[in-house]
């Protein structure tokens, strides 16, 4: 799952590039919590908060493989959706935001998340959050939250069977024949 993390930073942190470049402005994106120095204003953070897997999995049929006779695959298909954070930092954050989220109407941007298989699903108002400290505001920041949805596929080992053989004396034969005794 560390690649899968890593893929969907990366293709929000497209995304995200993609708007800002698109609307002249040069605010670094950058991932909280991860190791670094805060960059200068303006820029914008992104930050993971949390994971569902709603609903159940897909099931796919066994498949043989052609490289081991004893041997059977399937993949597994679940649906992820993960809840994200936004803040901008810096002048007109909450302007840059509100574009940012209005972005996830447009083709464009549309269509670059739907190539890394990502969609967003769900996205809440953009909010100003004044930094107070000691009664001071010390910074000027906007954030508003948002949920990505995709597909995880997953592989899985089931074996493969080649033949079952049955012993009749393994079937309840009683059983069967008052089943069928007491229907007719």
């Amino acid at each position: 799952m560390l690649e899968e993390r890593r893929y969907i930073k990366d293709a929000l942190y497209d995304w995200v590039r993609a708007v800002v470049t698109d609307e002249g402005r040069t605010d670094e994106v950058i991932w909280d919590h991860d190791d670094g120095p805060r960059p200068p204003k303006p820029f914008i953070s992104l930050e993971l908060i949390g994971t569902d897997t709603p609903g159940q999995p897909d099931y796919n049929m066994v498949e043989k493989r052609p490289d081991e006779a004893q041997d059977g695959e399937r993949s597994i298909t679940r649906f992820v959706k993960r809840a994200l954070t936004m803040y901008g930092f810096g002048e007109a954050a909450m302007d840059l935001l509100e574009t940012i989220k209005a972005s996830v109407d447009i083709d464009k941007y549309v269509d670059l998340l739907a190539e890394k298989g990502l969609a967003v699903s769900q996205t809440f108002e953009v909010t100003e959050h004044p930094a107070n400290r000691g009664g001071v505001t010390t910074e000027i920041a906007a954030m508003f939250d948002f949920h990505v949805t995709y597909k995880r596929v997953m592989t899985d080992f089931p074996g493969w069977i080649e033949t079952v053989h049955i012993k009749p004396d393994s079937l309840p034969m009683e059983e069967i024949t008052n089943q069928e005794g007491a229907d007719g």
